[in-house]
């Protein structure tokens, strides 16, 4: 096509994890696993569904712009402040802002190969170059990303936990990152899963940003908090960048919706901690049934597991599309052995189990 980004027409098509990819289970499977998109199987809350049923009486009314009542929420439980905070649809609408406000033409953005698949879209979009360095024991290589540095470089994505690995960087690894690195060049510690993180050296992000001025945190509500299809998430960040992102976001960004649900589901801590304990003996079901079969996976930190097939995985996945079984596959990653599959609920988890030990026997 003519007159269009020349970046953006390079980029292969984004493919979402959904079940919508035209493959049709067989006859007797029509109650299909979405264990794709890592999503919370519970969804929401009931105080949260209470919430909207309510809420639903006044969409005719535009949101409110700034998203104060939530905002408060979140600094009271960060310690921050209400204007180191900026609202989007999900984290990823977080990102696109931050990608707007830092990036000119040939700005380098550093990543790692495992990096989250929206990054390089944003970053042609801005026409900006792509950096991409190995990671090292399928964790992110701090000395790499350090070596790759120019003077072009403007940005630096790291998802913690990660996304498709589900491995994390302790605290103290961010930190000599962060003390070695320019302080012209931005941080982006993008944290959609951190709720699940059992490791007690996991990075204290919020503190980071406190300290470092050139690091944003982002994080969302689409995961833990079962808001995945509404749309909410949130950064943090010193006030004066916050007050850049603020100055490109498109008014009333988070629907109404959105913003009640979020505000609800933040204070419902009792159903967080039973969503967390969930996934807890989910995943520990799925590792012993893995090590039963032999397969290697990846120790994740976050609501899904990557694991290996010990073969190629495209036919494995297609004949678990066929039962209605939808996971990922990592082929994009050059994993083309591995899939990543959500924690479901039990019997999810149980039936994923019987299915691929079925596939991998026959």
């Amino acid at each position: 096509m003519n007159n269009v980004n020349e970046s953006i027409s390079k980029l292969p098509s984004f493919v979402p994890s959904t079940v919508n990819d035209g493959t049709q289970p067989d006859s007797g499977f029509e109650d299909v696993l979405q264990l794709a998109c890592n999503e919370n199987p519970r969804g929401p809350s009931l105080k949260v569904l209470d919430a909207l049923e309510q809420a639903q009486c006044s969409l005719n009314r535009y949101p409110d712009s700034d998203g104060l009542r939530l905002k408060s929420q979140l600094a009271e439980r960060l310690g921050v402040s209400v204007f180191q905070i900026t609202l989007a649809a999900g984290s990823s609408g977080v990102l696109d802002l931050i990608t707007k406000v830092t990036l000119s033409p040939n700005s380098e953005v550093i990543v790692d190969e495992y990096c989250f698949t929206l990054y390089p879209i944003l970053v042609y979009a801005t026409h900006g170059n792509l950096v991409t360095v190995s990671a090292k024991n399928w964790k992110i290589d701090f000395s790499a990303m350090l070596g790759a540095i120019t003077a072009s470089t403007r940005l630096i994505f790291v998802t913690n936990p990660g996304n498709p690995l589900g491995t994390c960087t302790e605290h103290e690894e961010l930190v000599a990152f962060l003390d070695a690195l320019p302080q012209r060049i931005w941080v982006v510690l993008d944290e959609a899963y951190f709720e699940y993180v059992r490791n007690s050296n996991f990075s204290n992000s919020v503190q980071l940003c406190q300290e470092y001025p050139n690091v944003i945190l982002t994080r969302t509500f689409s995961k833990v908090y079962g808001l995945a299809g509404l749309r909410v998430g949130y950064g943090i960040s010193s006030e004066s960048m916050c007050e850049m992102l603020n100055r490109i976001r498109p008014p009333f960004n988070v629907n109404s919706l959105a913003l009640t649900a979020a505000e609800v589901a933040l204070d419902d801590r009792a159903y967080v901690q039973k969503c967390l304990e969930l996934n807890e003996t989910g995943r520990a079901y799925l590792y012993r049934e893995f090590e039963r079969m032999g397969l290697e996976y990846l120790d994740s930190q976050t609501n899904f597991i990557t694991f290996n097939c010990g073969r190629e995985a495209a036919p494995i996945n297609t004949v678990l599309k066929k039962r209605g079984i939808f996971v990922r596959t990592l082929a994009n990653y050059n994993l083309q052995n591995h899939l990543r599959v959500t924690i479901g609920l039990p019997e999810e988890n149980k039936r994923f189990v019987a299915t691929l030990e079925q596939i991998l026997i026959n």
